[in-house]
């Protein structure tokens, strides 16, 4: 799961919502956890801090290992070299997803650029 669906799904998006019913259980990447606790953070707000914690311990986290690293370093390459270069969060969330062969659940657009990448959509 991207960043963005942790979001949504915590927040009650009705397609969010629906993407869980048919695909449990899904899984999370360690970057995506990275990104969904540090907006937590930012927010300044222990509460909110305290409630994101809870709530991804309802996911598996895929890591970032060896393998992946490889996978993202041509994603990054490919991409920049066409031009096409997203961030790198979502290049190494991407690697993550491809490595385990998991489809990507996003509402993000720019990971289509990815070739190979199944993503999920709401």
């Amino acid at each position: 799961m991207d960043t963005c669906y942790l979001i949504d799904l915590m927040q009650g998006d009705p397609g969010a919502e629906e993407i869980t019913r048919r695909y449990n259980p899904l899984r999370t990447t360690a970057v995506s956890s990275a990104e969904f606790l540090f907006g937590a953070k930012k927010s300044g707000k222990k509460k909110a801090c305290d409630i994101s914690e809870k709530f991804l311990r309802f996911f598996p986290v895929l890591p970032f290992d060896a393998e992946s690293a490889v996978i993202y370093a041509e994603i990054a390459h490919t991409l920049s070299g066409n031009g096409r270069h997203i961030s790198t969060f979502d290049e190494l969330i991407a690697a993550i997803a491809l490595r385990h062969d998991e489809p990507l659940v996003t509402r993000d657009r720019h990971f289509s650029v990815i070739d190979g990448l199944e993503i999920l959509s709401y």
